[in-house]
């Protein structure tokens, strides 16, 4: 769970680090995960975005991700590139 947290920390600062506003890409992830639209990310906001793409992985839902899951969704991630 901590390195789904640190992996959209680094995704988020990782666009345009030193920029003083955020780019019409950042701002659509930033909307995305700000559920009630209030301007702020909430822990809560966090979590269910993180459940929501762990469910997603997780295929065949048994509760944990394998490798062949996360290799499923690399391919997906590289077609879509």
């Amino acid at each position: 769970m901590v390195r789904i947290i640190l992996f959209f920390f680094i995704f988020f600062y990782s666009f345009n680090t030193f920029s003083d506003e955020l780019s019409n890409q950042e701002k659509f992830y930033f909307s995305f995960v700000d559920l009630n639209e209030d301007n702020n990310i909430s822990l809560e906001e966090m979590n269910k975005l993180i459940k929501l793409i762990f469910q997603l992985v997780d295929k065949n839902q048994d509760g944990n991700i394998s490798e062949i899951e996360i290799l499923e969704l690399k391919n997906i991630i590289e077609l879509l590139s």
